[in-house]
């Protein structure tokens, strides 16, 4: 058994690093970073929202939503309105440019998802789902033990 798992984990993390350099792929194609498209996300859902609402929600350190949000003011997706009252609280809202390029994104991320998962019957894909959420379940359990 022990090296079934350790095939099976090695599996895992080979998935794991082809997917995110396939999603580093789709990101790049819309001058994205992994990780971005989340944050537009929520800013479009959330608007005249904060970086920490981001981090928050997203469940990453307040300094990562920075650099990202620094990132996506340069490139035009975002943009910052200060707070007049508290010039620490700024407020965040996703701009026209930043919206298509989420949408195409999403658009692009939908055809992928139905590409990595072609062939699989709708059961499997039940099944996979399951597996994944006892596999994570399991993940923070041991995070916590630690």
């Amino acid at each position: 058994m022990n090296e079934q798992l350790r095939n099976l984990t090695l599996s895992l993390t080979k998935l794991f690093t082809t997917h995110r350099k396939c999603l580093l792929q789709q990101c790049q194609a819309y001058g994205l970073y992994v990780g971005q498209p989340q944050v537009l996300d929520f800013v479009r859902s959330n608007p005249g929202c904060t970086q920490n609402d981001i981090a928050n929600s997203l469940g990453v350190s307040p300094a990562s939503i920075a650099f990202s949000t620094k990132r996506l003011q340069a490139s035009g997706a975002l943009m910052k309105q200060v707070n007049s009252l508290d010039m620490r609280r700024n407020r965040l809202y996703v701009t026209p440019e930043g919206i298509e390029s989420l949408e195409c994104f999403e658009n692009r991320m939908s055809d992928y998802n139905e590409k990595i998962f072609e062939g699989f019957t709708e059961e499997e894909l039940k099944q996979l789902e399951s597996f994944s959420e006892r596999v994570n379940e399991n993940l923070e359990k041991l995070m916590k033990e630690e």
